[in-house]
């Protein structure tokens, strides 16, 4: 009885690592090569239907081939990567030493750098390479980009150089492989300097501001509009001056948002009990039956 606990504990110790090695996202991944994920490839109207990565799902992946070395850490304008919203790291890649580490990953659509976001697993790999643990975009057209980074260029020193000595240009890093020049994300230091948001670049960065409020002379602070001559007071339409102060107004169809500067369509919807009698003649179950209407206002 003994001899067969101890031949079965020693069975499962000698598969434990066999198993674990198996695991490892560095040798076991799945290659993304089409050319459409490099930052490069563009749509329009005449070129190009845009594209959905509704394929992946919760696996590792490695970019590779036309695609590009890696994911791209700044953010990538719309109608970029084969797609209407690509999606970019949000944040640096790992060294070997850090294992896997989760990472914010954001779409980028109508001006918004991160209108949609999601939590993916990076880790690099012996060789200079990185593998994403991907997840599935919850709505389409989004597509994960890849990029090419630069390499970097060889110190040109006095003496005897070592094969190491390499620099990279302003707003990049050397990475792991010891060749390639990563985007360095100003962003993850301090937020950038910037009061409010700040927004990775390719080799650079910018400070945002919320509704309402404009980036001061040093380009990191923000400053509460103050009047419609600067930026039209943050309206999205009309501004009007009053007295000290000023507003927004909307033209005719649409209302002012909770934020009190974006126009938006307003709707409401009404029961027939709100409605005159003499407007309907069918007879009608009126606690069960709604109407819709379009409201239109208009501010003098």
């Amino acid at each position: 009885m003994f001899q067969y606990l101890f031949f079965c504990i020693c069975f499962i110790i000698q598969l434990q690592p066999v198993s674990l090695m198996a695991l490892d996202p560095c040798s076991a991944y799945i290659s993304l090569n089409e050319p459409w994920r490099n930052t490069d490839h563009q749509i329009n109207g005449s070129h190009g239907q845009p594209t959905c990565d509704s394929q992946i799902d919760g696996e590792w992946y490695r970019f590779t081939g036309m695609a590009g070395d890696a994911m791209p850490t700044f953010c990538i304008p719309e109608n970029h990567c084969g797609t209407h919203a690509p999606i970019w790291l949000n944040g640096s890649h790992p060294r070997e030493s850090d294992g896997i580490v989760p990472r914010q990953a954001c779409a980028s659509f109508n001006g918004n750098c991160c209108l949609w976001n999601t939590t993916i697993d990076v880790k690099a790999c012996p060789g200079g390479y990185y593998v994403y643990h991907l997840t599935k975009p919850s709505v389409c057209f989004h597509a994960y980009c890849g990029h090419f980074y630069d390499i970097c260029d060889v110190v040109d020193c006095q003496g005897s150089c070592l094969d190491s000595d390499c620099t990279c240009s302003l707003g990049t890093t050397l990475g792991p492989d010891g060749q390639t020049c990563l985007d360095e994300n100003e962003c993850e230091q301090n937020n950038g300097g910037c009061s409010e948001f700040c927004v990775n670049l390719k080799n650079s960065y910018r400070c945002e501001c919320g509704i309402g409020r404009t980036l001061g002379s040093d380009g990191k602070t923000c400053e509460e509009i103050e009047g419609c001559h600067n930026n039209n007071g943050g309206c999205s339409h009309t501004c009007i001056e009053v007295e000290d102060t000023y507003q927004c107004e909307c033209p005719r169809g649409l209302v002012l948002s909770e934020d009190n500067h974006t126009c938006q369509e307003a709707r409401a919807t009404l029961s027939l009990e709100d409605l005159p009698s003499e407007l309907y003649s069918i007879p009608v179950h009126r606690e069960s039956f709604l109407l819709t209407r379009t409201y239109s206002m208009h501010m003098e």
